[in-house]
């Protein structure tokens, strides 16, 4: 299991945009006032609320999902790009996960952006026949691994981190895809330019090279 301290314990799948259009209504903000979901303590109570409607300890979903309305007047307007390409795991800060099959550790970073980064990242090829993406793990703490080093299946990786070091996020782990070819491509010249979101315009072009990680994590 991705989190082994959750075993057992109950989850629900979530559409993180649609809960914030919920919570956001509930409170009726005078137009053009700030995005009160931008505070991550703010972001987080709004997800334990969800948690606690649902009866469940944690949550997940995300994929392809358009997050306008949660992110509205983030950084993410000035590219227009609120389509998330990769999975939230919204569980506690200091959540151990591992990896459920055995990998390479290729890269391993902290872009110490604390306004919508990444935080402290790994970056992983699973050694899985027939797999054709890595996978990134992003928003994290106390990572164990070290570029170059193996993986077995069920190591512990890391663990999920909390703001600000984690992007200034509400504590989740974020799991993105991308295609092998692709990453290849950017690693040299565009590392800098990866980023968990992308432009609606592009859904086709983004579904290919990053596709759902959900069938190779399997949580």
């Amino acid at each position: 299991m991705l989190f082994p301290s959750l075993a057992g314990h109950p989850v629900a799948r979530i559409n993180l945009d649609d809960e914030a259009a919920r919570w956001l209504a509930r409170r009726a903000a005078a137009p053009g006032a700030p995005n009160p979901l931008l505070d991550p303590s703010v972001c987080g109570r709004m997800l334990d609320e969800v948690h606690r409607r649902e009866r469940v300890a944690w949550s997940y979903g995300g994929y392809l999902e358009d997050r306008r309305r949660l992110w509205r007047g983030s950084y993410l307007e000035k590219a227009g790009a609120f389509i998330h390409l990769g999975v939230d795991f919204n569980v506690p800060r200091g959540t151990e996960f591992v990896a459920g099959f055995p990998a390479g550790i290729v890269v391993v970073d902290d872009d110490q952006d604390r306004d919508g980064g990444w935080g402290k990242r790994i970056i992983l090829r699973p050694e899985i026949p027939g797999c054709d993406a890595l996978l990134i793990y992003a928003h994290l703490q106390n990572v164990r691994r070290r570029p170059g080093e193996h993986a077995p299946a069920g190591a512990v990786l890391a663990e999920v981190g909390g703001p600000p070091d984690n992007g200034n996020w509400h504590p989740h782990l974020h799991i993105q895809a991308i295609r092998r070819g692709l990453f290849e491509e950017i690693l040299l010249d565009r590392f800098n330019e990866l980023d968990g979101y992308g432009r609606a315009e592009e859904l086709d072009a983004l579904r290919a090279s990053f596709p759902d990680p959900l069938p190779i994590v399997r949580p």
